[in-house]
């Protein structure tokens, strides 16, 4: 007597069934996902861009290092950052605590100043980001670390100006 071997049969219950479903979703959005063509890239725009860093409790009279026409670097990274347009220097400023009223107040740090520094630069404008010399990102509130010719400093960018 021979034996027949049983045809295949396949037995599904819900549960594998749902898993199988979702498995052959997953594998068609992936396909589709790879195959669709990219999306037509930004168009990024060149511009003059300005902006103002503020290097924060120098010496007095330590201002006089940084020079208009001198050039920027990031000192982190050695981007390249611009050239200097104009320097202005005003007084240093801190928050303390007036203990009597219970609030802050503002007071003047003898002995020290902030360095205004505007620069100018040639960049790219993008929705997300300005980016100025060689890949230098300038956001107001970030923070700066800049190297001149004889002159080091760290501080926060003040203010971003688009020309164009």
């Amino acid at each position: 007597m021979e034996q027949k071997p049983e045809k295949f049969r396949l037995r599904l219950n819900l549960f594998d069934s749902i898993v199988l479903i979702l498995a052959l979703a997953a594998g068609a959005f992936l396909l589709w996902n790879a195959l669709k063509p990219d999306a037509a890239p930004e168009q990024a725009e060149t511009a003059t861009v300005r902006y103002t860093v503020c290097l924060q409790r120098w010496a007095e009279g330590a201002s006089a290092a940084v020079r208009e026409g001198a050039r920027l670097t990031d000192s982190i990274r050695n981007y390249e950052m611009g050239r200097v347009v104009s320097v202005e220097t005003v007084p240093a400023w801190e928050q303390i605590v007036d203990h009597v009223n219970k609030e802050y107040v503002r007071a003047e740090i003898p002995g020290y100043e902030d360095v205004l520094i505007t620069v100018e630069a040639s960049g790219v404008i993008t929705e997300e980001a300005v980016t100025v010399g060689t890949g230098y990102v300038v956001r107001v509130g970030g923070r700066a670390f800049v190297q001149g010719d004889g002159f080091l400093g760290s501080g926060y960018i003040y203010a971003i100006e688009r020309e164009g």
